[in-house]
């Protein structure tokens, strides 16, 4: 079993005299307001869902097409105009070629789309998947493409079992503009596909994820707000295991468990890190004094899924990153510039980790009182997450190694003093694979001058600490 001194060591910005006399304190703190909204556990499955979801938003579309298709024959009756000059029987004729020509289209650009989709896994990860699953424009893409021949059908069906003989002029414009609708947004589809396969914009789109994922894991943004505490460590009461089949730790709903702590005056441990793989029977709360707890109420603040997701979990896209990183310097792939860009966006990702408070292990109650205990990754974790594959893959590429150098050299003088022990082990690290992999010293001296562009730039010398400037 984890110990809460294993879980939450201490905070990794202690200075070194005062670190062997803090190897029991944990840094605490309060739930913030977005922790004790109510429904959250209700609200942030539902968004996920909704996100991941390819059936809600076409469903509204095709919802509002059968409405249209209903509604507008019913107008056209008692209001229809000859501005186009048809009758009912050329109006049933156009709506049913619509129909049966938009059905065929929404058919084949779906097709596209899922080629796209398995080149693009193939390509970079097949973790990226969630990358088009989450995407607006592709969901509110393929709406459009179903709902004029939706429409059509239902229109052509109203107006063929009627004697009306006046003109449909209302129902078939409304045809050809979904039409054209539909043709806009094919036009939109295709360049988001293409966007979505140039790596620099999927690194964007990754990295713009870890800022809300760093917020729900650490919603404490100032050190202020954080305090160390000495803990007593008590006999363990309860050990709660996960009951399902192997499924992985997605989020934490921290105010439930805090109040089942409360209520039963214990402490409650959380042993796996989210985005961790549990499987069944295997611990997942540790429980230390009190009365013993809701075990069945506990085990409903863990949230589970069949993969890793960005509800809680930074790491998960800095883990992307990587993948697409170590796929493009693949032999297979070969493709150092994307892997240069990749780095770019690590660099991006990594500058404001190093700034910011990463020891959210201890919650309080509202007596002050811990009562949880939740293992978060810290900085060493997350830097050697984000380059310890990548300086293995691309040791023998000089444009990755430089554009690795000249990273490390950028952010070591932006992050708190105690953590550029971290930075500089990865230096030593990356000078040892060189050494090994390159005997001649020119070559050697080539591939370890820091390069913002790899190849091509100016050598740069590091940068100014902002408080050198």
């Amino acid at each position: 079993m984890m110990s809460m001194a294993q879980l939450s060591p201490c905070a990794e910005d202690d200075e070194e005299d005062t670190r062997s006399a803090c190897s029991t304190m944990l840094a605490v703190r309060r739930l913030s307001a977005g922790e004790r909204a109510p429904w959250w556990r209700a609200r942030v499955l539902f968004g996920d869902r909704v996100s991941r979801s390819f059936v809600l938003i076409p469903s509204l579309y095709l919802a509002g097409a059968i409405v249209l298709g209903l509604l507008l024959p019913a107008l056209d009756r008692g209001h229809g105009g000859k501005l186009l000059g048809i009758d009912a029987a050329e109006a049933q004729s156009i709506l049913q070629a619509v129909a049966a020509g938009m059905i065929a289209f929404a058919g084949l650009v779906v097709s596209v789309a899922v080629l796209v989709v398995q080149f693009g896994a193939g390509q970079y990860s097949p973790r990226l998947v969630h990358v088009f699953r989450r995407d607006p424009v592709i969901k509110n893409a393929i709406g459009p493409f179903v709902a004029p021949g939706v429409y059509a059908l239902v229109a052509a069906a109203d107006i063929g079992g009627t004697t009306h003989d006046g003109p449909e002029t209302l129902t078939v414009s409304v045809a050809l503009a979904l039409m054209v609708l539909a043709l806009a947004a094919l036009f939109r589809f295709i360049g988001r596909l293409l966007d979505l396969m140039r790596p620099r914009q999927l690194y964007a789109r990754l990295a713009g994820q870890v800022q809300p994922a760093l917020k729900s894991l650490y919603p404490s943004s100032s050190s202020r707000e954080l305090e160390r505490r000495p803990l007593r460590e008590t006999p363990i009461s309860a050990v709660v295991t996960h009951p399902r089949h192997g499924e992985v730790l997605a989020a934490v709903d921290r105010d439930r468990l805090v109040r089942a702590a409360r209520r039963a005056d214990a402490v409650i441990e959380v042993v796996p890190q989210i985005g961790s793989y549990v499987a069944e029977d295997e611990p997942i709360l540790i429980v230390r004094g009190g009365r013993g707890i809701d075990e069945r109420e506990a085990r409903r603040a863990l949230i589970f899924a069949d993969g890793r997701s960005l509800l809680q979990d930074p790491s998960f896209a800095i883990r992307c990153i990587v993948d697409v990183v170590v796929r493009a310097l693949s032999a297979a792939i070969n493709d150092p510039t994307s892997a240069v860009e990749g780095l770019d966006a690590l660099e991006g990702v990594l500058r404001p980790l190093g700034r910011r408070p990463l020891h959210s292990a201890a919650i309080l109650d509202d007596d002050g009182t811990v009562r949880l205990v939740v293992p978060t990754p810290d900085w060493d974790g997350l830097l050697d997450l984000a380059l310890t594959e990548i300086r293995w893959y691309g040791a023998r590429t000089p444009q990755v190694t430089r554009r690795l150098a000249a990273l490390l050299d950028g952010l070591e003088p932006s992050v708190a003093p105690a953590r550029r022990g971290a930075i500089r082990r990865h230096r030593m690290l990356l000078e040892e694979h060189l050494a090994s992999v390159y005997a001649d010293p020119v070559e050697r001296a080539f591939a370890r001058t820091p390069d913002r562009l790899g190849i091509g730039g100016r050598p740069t010398t590091g940068a100014v600490a902002p408080g050198d400037r």
